[in-house]
């Protein structure tokens, strides 16, 4: 992939630039910004990496994410969108329209080298770099209805509770449940335009009601009430003298219960035999030094920072969100699902436990990522189900250096690599069973991996492959430092030299 332009802005010139975009206090959000793609944007002609969104995803029945080289062929300042030829998509087997239109211009990153020489694409970058922060961190559903007015003081205000979030200033439990806000109210904006979509797909005309879909009118009002609602609970975090007060009671709850461990059970609901069942599951459990809170949402349960959570249904959906200092297991085996399509099912950090759980990649890339810090996983199956082909390039776990990972009596089926792990990355495995990927682990130069008693068995490409930095040499023999494989563990045929493919690593350009 093609080198793209990136850019290193401090808080404080991100607010000045965004300043200035809203600088005259006129019209709505999109209004004003697209008065200043006109003048900074290049209209036609310049190279990007396009990162499909994830309704692109699904229009295309790829997996998310997926990355394309195109052309921009024209761009359409009022939508802030652009018409692009697909030149290369990052992976061989996805297959995408040539030309596709309405892609918006956030999801296009302008490459460094242009095919075009009288291209500006260093603004065009800088500006698409600016909108896309603001539509990823500080845009809320309600800036673009009719008759809106952005103000300056609305986008400082909302900037300065973006730095709070992210210096430290508000503890972790309450900065997810701000997060949760802004989701739940984009997500309702989302319901509400794929309303208005459905409708405009049947060419119904305005005026005849009695054609109106069943349920519309309702779900509309229901929607609108819900983002009503939800944006009166937003002024509680965007206006600063209300935050500080609304902070200050939250911190104080917060800190009653910090003495004792925080435990969440997600259940559904049932008859009395399963209440008595979980019950005596629970209980056995906890201690006086737990405190436990019995939850339908997940959404919920994970605001409540817990140190535990115990699933309690055979099967929960749980919500995008980073999570830390965190174990899940459950009662009498469960299966985690995402609630939607993107990019991983679980997003870890720290000191964190999973065990006696099945993990399902049907609508994820990857079901787990560790950023950082101590994973334990035992007694879990790893799965993709989802009936796509292997070259889809789903992954079970993927180690990001820093990342110290123990897998016990665990199984990794069918996806493109089991496990990834990268350069400062650990990870060890007790008594686990790898099958049916195209590579069992993926390691890089400074990663370590060690098998025991583990088992990787019909790998369609290799059972390991280790990719060594550029200019390391190719060396010899069938394993590479780092990789440490006991004599109890069965490696494909059993010949590591034919199932140990020892590469050099590829340059990233991207």
């Amino acid at each position: 992939m093609p080198t793209v332009y990136t850019f290193s802005r401090s808080d404080n010139d991100i607010l000045q630039e965004l300043l200035r975009v809203f600088s005259s206090g006129r019209g709505t959000a999109k209004e004003q910004w697209t008065l200043q793609a006109e003048v900074l944007v290049e209209p036609v002609g310049w190279d990007a990496l396009w990162k499909l969104s994830k309704e692109f995803c699904k229009k295309f029945e790829v997996r998310f994410p997926c990355i394309a080289c195109v052309s921009v062929t024209s761009v359409d300042f009022e939508e802030l969108s652009a018409q692009v030829d697909v030149l290369s998509v990052q992976h061989e087997a996805v297959s995408l329209p040539e030309n596709v239109m309405d892609v918006p211009l956030t999801e296009l990153w302008p490459t460094v080298k242009q095919r075009e020489q009288c291209v500006n694409a260093s603004s065009t970058a800088e500006f698409i770099d600016l909108m896309r922060f603001y539509y990823q961190n500080i845009w809320m559903p309600w800036d673009d209805q009719d008759d809106k007015v952005l103000l300056p003081n609305t986008i400082e205000d909302r900037m300065n509770l973006w730095m709070e979030l992210h210096n430290g200033s508000i503890p972790n439990c309450i900065s997810r449940s701000i997060t949760l806000l802004r989701n739940s109210a984009i997500n309702a904006h989302e319901k509400l335009r794929e309303l208005d979509s459905s409708l405009c797909e049947g060419d119904i005309a305005d005026e005849d009601d009695s054609l109106l879909p069943p349920n519309y009118i309702s779900l509309c009002a229901e929607m609108n009430a819900r983002l009503d609602g939800l944006m009166s609970k937003w002024t509680l975090y965007e206006n600063p003298l209300i935050r500080e007060q609304y902070l200050a009671k939250a911190r104080s709850k917060w800190q009653k219960h910090k003495s004792k461990r925080n435990v969440v059970a997600l259940w559904h609901g049932g008859n009395k035999t399963d209440f008595e069942n979980i019950s005596k599951f629970l209980c056995s459990q906890l201690t006086n030094d737990h405190s436990l809170s019995v939850m339908v949402s997940a959404e919920e349960g994970l605001s409540l920072e817990p140190d535990e959570v115990v699933i309690c249904d055979k099967e929960y959906e749980i919500p995008e969100m980073p999570l830390s200092q965190i174990s899940f297991c459950s009662f009498n085996g469960a299966t985690l699902k995402a609630t939607d399509m993107r990019s991983c099912l679980l997003m870890l950090s720290e000191d964190c436990r999973i065990r006696d759980l099945t993990l399902h990649c049907a609508l994820v890339n990857t079901v787990i990522v560790m950023r950082s810090g101590t994973l334990h996983v035992k007694n879990c199956m790893l799965i993709d189900d989802s009936k796509s082909f292997q070259s889809d390039f789903a992954q079970g776990i993927v180690a990001m250096s820093g990342a110290d990972i123990v897998l016990e009596d665990c199984t990794f089926e069918n996806f493109y690599s089991g496990i990834v792990v990268h350069k400062g990355a650990k990870v060890e495995l007790r008594n686990c069973l790898i099958r049916k990927c195209g590579v069992g682990i993926q390691m890089y130069s400074g990663a370590r991996v060690r098998l025991d008693g583990s088992a990787l068995r019909d790998c369609a490409e290799r059972c390991v492959r280790c990719e060594r930095d550029a200019g390391a040499g190719a060396g010899g023999g069938a394993l590479m430092d780092g990789l440490q494989i006991t004599s109890n563990c069965k490696i494909g045929s059993g010949n590591l030299e034919e199932e140990v493919l020892i590469v050099q690593q590829d340059v990233n350009l991207a």
